[in-house]
């Protein structure tokens, strides 16, 4: 399970990789900071607590790297402050006892708006004050914020991060997770008394509890990024003992006047507090059903057998039973006359919403319970547990764990936007093993829970109208009926100590299936209930407070979500806008035209860019909130249908962009039998759907013109900072060196020269770099493998040519293309002989000819002949490419395409 509890080090890397603050965010808090009514003030106390002074000179330097100006540090140590250690802004104070006491009284002493504790050895990202300090603007009612936070070890590697819900005062109870790093606003410090003056690795649970006896969750916020770095030995790691943490649970609840008992939980560091129930109303369970005998009568006689809550009446909806076995079983119901046990009849098509509504209204009892059939009672308390935790405050439904018969979870809550709409996570992890912050083995907070099992005041109930019969007659209806329930200011609370176990879905398994082709109607009825969760409510499944954004949408096992533009968003007011693009490829013209133009545009501050391969599903596309798309080369099926999802769920202005003439693919590349009708199809279906299709020349531009009436015309360009670095090396040797470039895409082009190479072989040395044909190798002096783009540039320099060639097959393929070859070329000052063609001509200055071998070859010797001149056209081409066709230079033409 050592995979599951955290993401293996390689995910982490490249999350860390893609969430960097960098000086150009940095840039724009500046400019921020001068709209904001006040600069909020921060003050950290910063406790040596035993650690040695390695630890402690880390801490202090993480702290003078912060970006934002308004902190100031008060250092409580051990030891006497290093000569110099002092100024304006770091104050140095000896301990002679409890570090926290003498921080405490330090604190109460400083002017600022904010206070902070940190231990020594622990460090805080460079940009953890400005986004504190944007939150503190843009959230005025914020008493105190914490953050997500990882490990990191002595030589600054970090792993085992911890992605936290927002403020949960069940989890807090649970299992103390809110961690390090408590953000607190003076005046709710100074009304605590300050930090708990505690031993160590107790006094963060204990302020946490203390902040929530004085502040409701609304009050607390949450920096969903990782700001905290804990190091290995910050004692805070240290496990508490369960009697240590029971018993601060419990003066918590005493204080608070909350009647409970606190005692160890299913896991090592899990509480379970056990709320006293403050009566016991009637329970109505509800159990919609048909056919199915053996599971109903298991659920019954379990309930019967097995619960201990003194009031409850079982209510089964019968949904036109038709075995023998399950008519004879209810007809048995009805003769014992026994006032607990009641039949309902419900004589229409299945409508599992329905069939609740119809029951919650013949109903006698203040909660009712939902409860499928193929559930079964497997401990006595679990009820009594269920209604305890919904008299706490504010509680407006409970779920239960729900177990498969191998012991293995099948429901603890739902995650909001998992998979769809909303799905069940942790499906299938084993129940007693250990999980992402214990999340398995806690009461805690989350935005729905399955109508398998669930309670629900009948009052509140009705109120709402129920579940909604009409629009999710079988799927996602507990999902609406808890988002109305939240939506009317009431908590849902999913309870791990109200355990039954649960097939899973046999109701729906009963329902009669098409003959042929597949099951159809169940298809479009499932399609059409996700099609009204997303229309009804989208803005919430963007967003799950019990979720984390850093975590994936697409993984039931809390796994680190690896799209930055799903995660990251440094700047939370939105000084740029934000672009999406779905490069064809990570190499060839996915670099040149989507990925190239995204980080130049990005890093000059124009736009906040990111790339993905993945297609997102729905409620991703909304999570992301980009203001433009741009999709390369949408050839098949998926590529449109996401297209069409982009158009559907996000405002945001939708391009195709296509650099090649794929209508006429030449019959000897190897992308021919890739391009056939089909695909040709799939991108007629996107063009037309884009809002603008976007084109690299004016020929592309005439030939797909036909496709959408808005077509713009963006050359290739050159990215200077890969190109303008690479450094060609002297020339040596007696004999010219003369070179190509290019991929096995180009095996037609390269094919008409290979009598040029076989005539000009003893004259010259070819050199290749990456495609060289089989035939070509014997008069080859070098051949060099493909590299990565990022290589590319470099590679091309180190080939030292002096002269380059770039051949073109004449046809309509090569016709429609960008003079890039000769960018790169010339970017290096290559001098080149070319065919003559139409990408290729204007005013560069390069030698083109017909592509005939004795013109290539007379071509190639004129130029050797003269090397001097060689150079020079070389270093002309050179000037042209840089005066005219650096991307650098043309931002704006870029960003007026891709913009709204």
């Amino acid at each position: 399970m050592a995979d599951k509890l955290s993401p293996d080090t390689a995910t982490y890397a490249d999350w860390l990789a893609t969430h960097v603050f960098s000086q150009a965010d940095a840039r724009l808090y500046q400019s921020r900071m001068e709209a904001w009514a006040a600069t909020p003030r921060f003050h950290v106390a910063l406790i040596q607590d035993g650690a040695g002074s390695d630890a402690l000179a880390r801490s202090i330097r993480s702290l003078g790297q912060q970006y934002y100006p308004q902190l100031a540090v008060t250092v409580v140590a051990d030891v006497p402050a290093p000569a110099g250690a002092t100024g304006s802004r770091l104050d140095w104070q000896q301990a002679h006892g409890d570090c926290r006491r003498v921080a405490n009284r330090a604190l109460s002493a400083v002017d600022a708006d904010w206070l902070c504790l940190i231990r020594a050895g622990d460090e805080v990202a460079p940009h953890a004050f400005l986004l504190a300090a944007e939150a503190a603007c843009s959230h005025p009612d914020w008493q105190a914020m914490y953050s997500d936070e990882d490990r990191i070890d002595a030589a600054g590697k970090r792993s085992q991060p911890r992605f936290k819900p927002d403020f949960d005062i069940e989890l807090l109870r649970s299992t103390g997770y809110l961690g390090g790093m408590l953000l607190l606003r003076r005046s709710a410090w100074s009304a605590m008394g300050g930090w708990a003056t505690l031993a160590r690795g107790q006094d963060e649970l204990a302020t946490a509890l203390a902040l929530a006896e004085r502040h409701p969750a609304e009050e607390v916020g949450h920096l969903a990024d990782v700001l905290y770095h804990r190091s290995d030995g910050d004692p805070a790691l240290t496990a508490i003992a369960d009697e240590v943490r029971s018993a601060l649970v419990a003066a918590h609840l005493h204080r608070l006047g909350i009647a409970a008992t606190v005692v160890p939980g299913l896991r090592p560091e899990t509480l379970h507090v056990r709320y006293r129930p403050t009566a016991h109303p009637r329970v109505s369970i509800l159990i919609p059903s048909k056919n199915q005998f053996p599971l109903l009568q298991r659920c019954i006689s379990s309930l019967i057998e097995l619960t201990d809550y003194p009031d409850f009446e079982v209510l089964v909806i019968d949904n036109g039973s038709t075995d023998r076995d399950a008519l004879d079983y209810l007809d048995g119901i009805r003769r014992m006359d026994d006032p607990r046990l009641k039949v309902i009849v419900y004589d229409e098509p299945f409508n599992f919403a329905a069939m609740n509504n119809l029951a919650a209204t013949a109903a006698s009892g203040e909660l009712l319970l939902l409860l499928n059939n193929d559930t079964a009672v497997v401990h006595r308390e679990w009820l009594g547990n269920m209604v305890a935790l919904s008299q706490q405050s504010r509680v407006g439904a409970v779920g239960a764990r729900l177990l498969f018969p191998d012991g293995s979870v099948q429901h603890a809550g739902v995650v909001l936007g998992l998979a769809g709409p909303a799905e069940h996570p942790f499906i299938g992890w084993p129940a007693d093993s250990a999980s992402p912050m214990h999340l398995l083995h806690a009461t805690r907070q989350v935005s729905a829970v399955t109508a398998a099992c669930m309670l629900v005041p009948r009052k509140l109930y009705l109120e709402l109208g129920g579940m909604d019969e009409r629009q999710f007659k079988v799927s996602y209806n507990d999902v609406d009926l808890c988002l109305k329930i939240g939506a009317a200011g009431y908590r849902i609370l999913w309870h791990p100590y109200a355990t039954l176990l649960h097939e899973g879905s046999a109701s729906q398994r009963q329902l009669p299936v098409p003959a042929a082709p597949g099951n159809t109607d169940k298809t479009a009825r499932f399609a059409a209930e996700q099609d009204a969760m997303h229309d009804r409510w989208m803005p919430r499944l963007v967003s799950d407070p019990a979720y984390n954004p850093n975590l994936s949408l697409g993984s039931r096992n809390y796994e680190i979500e690896a799209e930055a533009v799903l995660s990251w968003n440094p700047t939370p007011w939105r000084p740029l806008p934000r672009v999406l693009l779905y490069p064809a490829d990570f190499s060839g013209s996915g670099e040149v035209r989507i990925l190239s133009p995204m980080r130049a545009l990005d890093s000059h501050l124009r736009i906040r860019g990111f790339g993905s391969m993945r297609s997102l599903s729905r409620v991703e596309i909304a999570k992301a909130d980009v203001d433009s798309v741009v999709i390369q080369r949408p050839i098949n099926r998926d590529r449109v249908d996401l297209l069409r999802a982009h158009k559907q769920f996000s405002p945001a202005r939708c391009l195709v962009d296509i650099d090649d003439l794929i209508t006429a693919i030449p019959p000897k590349s190897p992308h021919f039998r890739s391009f056939d009708r089909q695909a040709l199809a799939h991108f007629d279906a996107a063009a037309a759907l884009g809002d603008c299709l976007l084109v690299s020349t004016p020929p592309l531009a005439q030939a797909f013109s036909h496709l959408n009436s808005q077509v713009i015309v963006v050359p290739n360009y050159l990215d200077g900072s890969r190109w303008l670095r690479a450094s060609v090396p002297a020339r040596a040797g007696a004999r010219p060196r003369v070179g190509w470039a290019g991929s096995i895409s180009h095996a037609g082009d390269l094919e008409l020269m290979f009598p040029v190479v076989k005539e000009l072989a003893k004259e010259v040395d070819w050199v290749f770099l990456g495609l060289c044909p089989p035939a070509f190798r014997r008069y080859a002096k070098e051949v060099h493998r493909p590299v990565p783009v990022g290589a590319y540039p470099d590679a091309l320099a180190s080939l030292g040519l002096d002269l380059a060639v770039a051949p073109l097959e004449m046809n309509a393929f090569n016709e429609a293309k960008s003079p890039l070859k000769l960018l790169e070329y010339g970017a290096l000052g290559y001098p080149v002989v070319c065919t003559d063609i139409l990408p290729y001509q204007g005013d560069f200055p390069v030698t083109r000819v017909p592509n005939r071998a004795r013109d290539w070859i007379e071509a190639i010797r004129a130029h050797l002949a003269d090397r001097d001149e060689a150079l020079r056209r070389g270093a002309a081409l050179r000037s042209h490419v840089q005066d005219h066709w650096l991307l650098e230079n043309h931002l704006d033409e870029w960003l007026a395409a891709w913009l709204p």
